[in-house]
């Protein structure tokens, strides 16, 4: 779980940000609001035992931004292919579709997959892929991690989604650190089934670890 350390009058900011519905039809939840925040709560004690008092508003907005990635996360899962099937771009692209307010392609190959990119100026990011999709029943193993403090940072996964090829999966954050700066959230998916290792993401020059920092 990504513990976000925020207020809740922040939360509300970001949920406002990109006007994001409710779970409606979609990939079934297999954990709810009650069974997050107890987990959520469980472990952000775990890690900082000194924010008993704030917990509950920390956890309650980290699952405002699952509900707010909840359309973002549809429509990955939506366009990730069955085993053994073939990557569909029309089907991937009628999926985007779906996502307001932000920037959103079909890659094609060798990697091809789904970029799906949002930035807004001096704003928070109200997203967190990662427990969206958990929530989901998806498996995500770190194969590397860029961090660069607790406002940037890349994540490369690779995900195990119930019914789906696994795929890999890169989330890079950038929050603004001065209301003159832009927060940007940036998502690709790659369902070539090519599947990256740490060797290869550190032959970029960059220097991912295997795992990230708390």
């Amino acid at each position: 779980m990504r513990i976000l350390i925020a207020c809740a009058a922040a939360a509300a900011v970001m949920v406002a940000v990109v006007d994001a519905p409710a779970q409606t039809a979609g990939t079934p939840l297999v954990e709810n609001r009650a069974a997050y925040l107890a987990r959520c709560r469980q472990e952000t004690l775990a890690r900082y035992p000194s924010i008993r008092a704030q917990v509950d508003g920390i956890c309650a907005s980290n699952w405002d931004q699952v509900v707010a990635t909840g359309p973002m996360a549809e429509a990955i899962l939506g366009a990730a292919p069955a085993p053994g099937a073939a990557f569909n771009p029309t089907a991937a692209r009628a999926r985007l579709t779906a996502l307001r307010g932000m920037h959103t392609e079909v890659t094609a190959a060798p990697n091809a997959g789904v970029a799906i990119s949002w930035s807004r100026g001096a704003e928070p990011i109200p997203f967190n892929l990662e427990d969206a999709l958990r929530v989901r029943g998806v498996s995500l193993t770190l194969i590397g991690c860029l961090s660069f403090g607790v406002s940037e940072g890349t994540s490369v996964y690779r995900a195990n989604a119930p019914g789906k090829a696994p795929f890999a999966l890169t989330v890079h954050f950038m929050g603004a650190a001065v209301a003159s700066q832009s927060s940007m959230y940036d998502i690709n998916a790659d369902f070539s089934g090519r599947m990256p290792s740490l060797a290869s993401l550190r032959r970029t020059g960059d220097e991912f670890a295997a795992a990230c920092p708390n």
